[in-house]
């Protein structure tokens, strides 16, 4: 496998010497860590990287990252591949912002099974649920996600500010009709959009060049921005009542 390092100089001792045993550089295991460091970064200036390398690279990235070769990415000490699958249906509902929040879910090959075996055909879908009190148990209004039955992952939006949101994973059978719950995510709370319930406030000159200067870029252009939607919505209405 070639490797490219993304930021050699954060990495270990005992990382530089894997790397370096794995790159063919002599002596890895004798050599100190500034030595190291220049070998790998004489190894990877001759390496030709296409532009198109950096603008293809994951949002996240610390050390290695993979150039070209084989699929997996060679193991550094003590990491370890995570699972395809674990024993426990379990969902999670992981706040964004106020107006997002990611939820990602596993069907465990257990209850995979199961639902292979009960239906000739059914099909997978979220519930959102959202409650006015803090403690989830006063339900307000609900809706539904169509899925694939291989999504493990999605994106769902929060209509509502300072409410109380849980999502939960739920089968259905596409011939009998009938649907059951597989899991249940803990719930988050969503604040309340401050100024939106403080119109009044942004008459002020001072306050209101504050608060939108952080939406504006210093060409002059509005960003995209949830909240000053919503503070304008709540400007109309007010007007126009």
């Amino acid at each position: 496998m070639v490797m490219i390092a993304a930021n050699i100089e954060a990495l270990s001792l005992a990382e530089l010497q894997y790397l370096a045993q794995k790159e063919g550089v002599d002596d890895a295991d004798i050599l100190d860590r500034d030595e190291l460091i220049e070998a790998l970064n004489e190894l990877y200036e001759d390496l030709e990287v296409p532009s198109s390398f950096y603008l293809a690279q994951h949002k996240f990235i610390n050390t290695f990252v993979e150039y070209l070769g084989d699929d997996e990415l060679a193991l550094l000490p003590g990491v370890q591949d995570l699972p395809e699958y674990y024993s426990e249906t379990k969902i999670h509902l992981l706040f964004k912002d106020p107006y997002w929040a990611h939820a990602y879910w596993n069907i465990s090959p257990a209850d995979h099974q199961k639902l292979e075996q009960s239906f000739e055909q059914y099909s997978i879908y979220l519930k959102v649920k959202i409650h006015q009190s803090k403690d989830g148990k006063e339900e307000e209004e609900s809706f539904e996600i169509e899925i694939d039955k291989n999504d493990n992952s999605w994106n769902v939006n929060l209509p509502l500010r300072g409410r109380t949101y849980s999502v939960s994973l739920h089968y259905k059978d596409e011939i009998g009709g009938t649907s059951g719950l597989l899991c249940r995510s803990e719930s988050v709370v969503t604040p309340k959009c401050y100024w939106a319930d403080n119109v009044d406030q942004l008459q002020d000159e001072k306050t209101f060049t504050l608060l939108f200067s952080s939406v504006v870029t210093k060409r002059g252009t509005l960003v995209e921005c949830p909240m000053l939607k919503e503070v304008v919505e709540t400007l109309d209405n007010r007007i126009g009542g």
